[in-house]
């Protein structure tokens, strides 16, 4: 049984030994959080932490909630695999919903606390960048109880007005790849506002001219980033995307597939099932092949560059 602080940081491998790697379903790494309070945790599953990236899965069941609140020194990205999550902003007053196939924000030093209101379970990939705790899990002097604001909350008069949040009714283009939805110095101000990224949100793109591969962004910024690669069935041969390596460590999670991840400086490929995730070093050229009758979707975590 492997213990979660004993990993962070150092999965699948240390900084100075990375390399290429699948690591399936049965791999990933089970904790609850908050990992001494079975009675109000979440069941986790630790994919990848790495000392520029953490990618894992957590889930709540009908009604629950996870508490104490938790909060990071890196910003974090959801994206809804089952159900819809209600998140809170203990100091803000802020409430979120996002449902299956949407992505949530939540900058860094932005406390948070997720429900599930719905009758089907809640399932997250959760990507955090560039570290997801300090030295304690959970952090310290968190808000809770009556200490939250919220309806009728005992201390709401001790937090300041929330401000109001960008407005992301513009149309995005190339030129906001590393500062979508917004920069990220600008969302990380007081009070650490929540941004909700519909489908109607991502931000399309397409990776290379002769074989293109669809890109949906939810969010890009100097920390991290993560979006959908898709990539369609059907050509002359299997559909494949042009070569990419990245400035930063990147996780591929796959939610269609299967995916050939091929290498080709070194000649190795590797097929990736649906919910595995396939590691890739910063650095490493690779391409995504579909070798099915119907297209293939992985959802990227990349940081700290593209």
């Amino acid at each position: 049984m492997t213990n979660i602080m004993d990993v962070l940081g150092r999965y699948p491998f240390p900084p100075d030994k990375k390399e290429p790697v699948i690591i399936r379903k049965d791999e990933f790494v089970d904790f609850i959080y908050p990992p001494d309070n079975p009675f109000t945790s979440d069941l986790s599953r630790l994919i990848v932490s790495t000392d520029k990236l953490l990618l894992g899965t957590y889930q709540l069941a009908p009604g629950g909630s996870f508490d104490p609140p938790d909060i990071h020194p890196g910003d974090e990205v959801y994206y809804i695999l089952d159900g819809t999550v209600t998140q809170q902003n203990q100091v803000s007053g802020q409430f979120i919903q996002a449902s299956k196939g949407e992505s949530l924000w939540l900058p860094r030093e932005a406390w948070h606390k997720a429900y599930n209101f719905g009758d089907e379970i809640v399932r997250i990939l959760f990507f955090i960048a560039p570290k997801p705790w300090d030295e304690h899990i959970p952090p310290p002097d968190f808000p809770t109880g009556d200490e939250m604001k919220m309806y009728k909350g005992m201390s709401n008069d001790k937090y300041d007005n929330a401000s109001p949040m960008a407005d992301l009714s513009r149309q995005g283009t190339t030129d906001d790849i590393g500062q979508w939805p917004i920069e990220g110095p600008e969302g990380r101000k007081p009070p650490y506002p929540f941004y909700r990224i519909t489908e109607e949100r991502k931000l399309l793109n397409v990776h290379g001219w002769r074989n293109p591969m669809l890109m949906k962004i939810f969010v890009s910024n100097d920390l991290l980033h993560m979006g959908e690669f898709i990539l369609p069935a059907g050509g002359t041969g299997p559909r494949t995307s042009e070569p990419d390596s990245h400035e930063g460590d990147c996780a591929l999670f796959v939610v269609k597939g299967p995916i050939t991840v091929n290498l080709p400086e070194t000649k190795e490929a590797f097929i990736v099932e649906v919910e595995d995730a396939m590691f890739i070093p910063e650095g490493v050229p690779y391409q995504l092949i579909n070798f099915n009758a119907h297209s293939v979707k992985a959802i990227f975590s990349i940081a700290p560059g593209l």
